[in-house]
């Protein structure tokens, strides 16, 4: 039999679902030259599917991209990489998948969607360039990712173009709403609040796209001072999308009981840290979402030889490959449980491996997944030269700044009052136990007097990080793929200190709930 009959013989037992023909006949494949690459992918696939990470990764980088021409497989393996943390191997993929001849429209635009999920703005537009030079007919989809990614990269007049002409190709396309309303545009917003409130009225609230349409309403007639039609607005829509999502408020308390025993064994035990010292020094910023965090990193970098590495999921990446251990890019208690000391001290060097080619030729870098503060003890432990900042922020604006937004596919806590307000607290009385057992490792910044004296804070923050201060300022073009990439282009600035108070009455159930939780009843005054 060829390698070509045995290949598709091992494809139909795949589709067929025999799994375990499927896998004898690709490793049989393995010693054949010119298939021992699409074998490589299809092992990677099913070792994933199966939670065997640590063999889907062997699988996938034993792959020699440099070496393909065939469109299909250098995509597979990009999403493969990308998949499994290996965000190097990928994006060199996606190289070669831009230099290969005749690739298909319809995958370079899917890879393209792929690069703009993990948050590569640039690339993804690369590539939805060459999917267009290669027959892609324009739609709703790809004009409005073509939107989002300009919106990350800062060129906002062209983002809003694009955004535009996906409404006017399909006006009931639900992500073209919402980025617009984030770009804060007076020009057109009587018309696209006419369209929202049509569109919401002719769909039930289980209606999938129910939820971000209301959430767009809200932030237009926000925006437009129109308060007591927003509110209505965003009650409908943070039930609806709570109604969505799955989230357990017992299962948050024991999540965060867990990780307070755990950081406090971890922080007493001893390790070895082969990196420490070495460059580039990995730095974390992490907080409650929408609270500061990206504006603090930009002002860091423009100021200290820092390089903005992006919300980065590698920690969690990596402490899943140790374990072996398959799920979300978040920590669990299992995956907290499956960690040991000498698992961590690999964990620390893998983050190293995979994290520090963002720094280019800067000598440090920030991580700011602002989640990160969830696995923030067990990454001190890991490296010794990690240090952090934690960003506070006025407790009912914080939760206010959480509960107005969507956000895909993270932080269900944030769609009811209850719930975003006893996750704050558990994330204070956190990060306040992480800086007691972690001292000077962790710089402290208030939201509040950072936007008061953001150059004093940020020079602050930058020496208590031992950062070099840069001899001329950075250019204020910096990637921002975050819910805050148009926010921030508008500079420090103290407009959404004490915002929530424009909702006081509305937000009395919220505050109720703070001081249930603990929170000081002066911070929420």
């Amino acid at each position: 039999m060829s390698a070509r009959e045995q290949w598709l013989r091992a494809e139909a037992a795949r589709t067929q679902g025999r799994i375990e023909d499927a896998l004898a006949g690709y490793r049989d494949l393995l010693g054949a030259p010119e298939m021992a690459p699409y074998a490589h992918a299809r092992l990677s696939e099913l070792a994933q599917a199966a939670g065997d990470l640590q063999r889907g990764t062997a699988h996938v980088l034993a792959i020699d991209t440099g070496r393909l021409r065939e469109p299909s497989l250098l995509a597979l393996t990009a999403r493969q990489c990308l998949a499994l943390g290996e965000a190097q191997a990928g994006l060199a993929a996606v190289s070669a998948l831009l230099e290969a001849p005749s690739a298909p429209a319809a995958l370079l635009a899917e890879t393209a969607k792929l690069l703009s999920d993990h948050m590569e703005p640039g690339t993804a537009l690369a590539v939805l360039a060459r999917a267009r030079e290669a027959g892609l007919r324009e739609s709703a989809g790809s004009a409005y990712l073509d939107g989002l990614n300009r919106t990350y990269l800062g060129a906002l007049d062209a983002a809003r173009a694009s955004l535009e002409r996906a409404l006017a190709l399909d006006a009931g396309f639900a992500p073209a709403y919402w980025s617009l309303a984030k770009l804060t545009i007076a020009e057109g917003r009587g018309m696209r609040v006419d369209a929202l409130r049509r569109r919401v009225a002719a769909l039930p609230d289980d209606h999938p796209d129910a939820p971000l349409l209301l959430y767009s309403l809200f932030h237009e007639l926000d925006a437009d001072d129109d308060r007591d039609a927003a509110w209505t607005a965003l009650e409908r829509a943070m039930r609806a999308r709570r109604r969505q999502v799955r989230f357990s408020d017992a299962q948050d308390d024991a999540l965060f009981a867990r990780l307070a025993a755990g950081c406090m064994a971890l922080a007493d035990a001893p390790r070895r840290d082969d990196g420490a010292g070495a460059e580039p020094k990995p730095l974390m910023l992490v907080g409650m979402p929408r609270t500061g965090t990206t504006i603090i990193e930009q002002s860091i970098c423009t100021g200290f030889r820092a390089a903005s590495a992006g919300e980065l999921r590698d920690f969690v990446q990596q402490m899943r490959w140790v374990a072996n251990r398959a799920g979300p890019l978040h920590a669990d208690i299992e995956l907290l449980d499956a960690m040991d000391g000498d698992g961590l001290a690999m964990v620390g060097q893998r983050y190293r491996t995979h994290a520090a080619w963002r720094a280019g030729s800067e000598p440090a870098f920030i991580d700011k997944w602002p989640e990160n503060y969830l696995v923030l003890g067990h990454a001190l432990a890991a490296m010794d030269d990690l240090r952090a900042v934690v960003v506070f922020r006025d407790p009912m604006d914080a939760c206010w700044s959480n509960l107005k937004e969507w956000f895909g596919g993270s932080y269900y806590y944030s769609y009811d009052m209850g719930e975003v307000a006893r996750r704050h607290a558990r994330f204070v009385r956190h990060v306040r136990m992480l800086r007691e057992l972690h001292g000077g490792r962790i710089v402290a910044v208030d939201y509040e007097a950072f936007v008061g004296d953001h150059r004093g804070e940020t020079a602050r923050i930058g020496a208590s990080l031992g950062l070099q201060a840069r001899e001329r300022p950075a250019s204020g073009d910096a990637v921002v793929a975050t819910a805050s990439a148009a926010q921030v282009r508008k500079g420090v600035s103290s407009r959404s200190v004490g915002a929530w108070k424009r909702y006081a009455r509305q937000l009395e159930p919220l505050r109720q709930a703070l001081l249930d939780a603990g929170v000081d009843e002066d911070a929420c005054a």
